[in-house]
């Protein structure tokens, strides 16, 4: 499943300077690996694709860092509002595509909260990949110090 998932303008700058090297979110579509990554206000554009890898529940790593009392109380804050950690093992930026150009071009478009699957709506799907153009290289993420440094790292 491919989504548009929506990003604070603050967080998406983190994850393309590689300082957030871990999404959280109360869910995730099944077998996600990229998602579109749309820019909210004042931004307010898809402006880059996000490559995945291992989805991990926070309740597992919980278990595994309980000996760890930062790691764990880092944890408990998050999962209040989350359930799920997925790595972010790249991002592409692309070309923005306004908000204005969706609207304009995909009929009733509207800038998804969390995220929106692209399957449900294939006219979107066709526009963003019809006029996806990448700007530079991949950026790739090494996550190999990424556990538990990272791990419910405030932003």
């Amino acid at each position: 499943m491919t989504p548009l998932m929506s990003f604070w303008p603050s967080i998406f700058d983190k994850i393309v300077d590689q300082i957030k090297l871990i999404e959280y979110r109360r869910t995730f579509p099944k077998e996600c690996s990229y998602a579109y990554m749309y820019v909210s206000k004042p931004v307010k554009a898809v402006s880059a694709i996000i490559y995945f890898g291992q989805k991990h529940a926070l309740t597992d790593w919980k278990l595994e860092y309980s000996n760890n009392v930062s790691v764990s109380e880092r944890i408990d804050h998050y999962l209040s509002d989350y359930r799920y950690g997925m790595e972010i093992i790249g991002v592409q930026k692309i070309k923005p595509i306004s908000l204005e150009d969706l609207r304009a071009n995909v009929n009733r478009f509207v800038a998804p909260q969390s995220y929106l699957l692209l399957e449900n709506n294939q006219e979107l799907r066709n526009y963003l990949e019809k006029h996806t153009v990448k700007v530079g290289e991949l950026i790739r993420n090494d996550l190999t110090t990424a556990f538990p440094e990272h791990i419910c790292k405030q932003y």
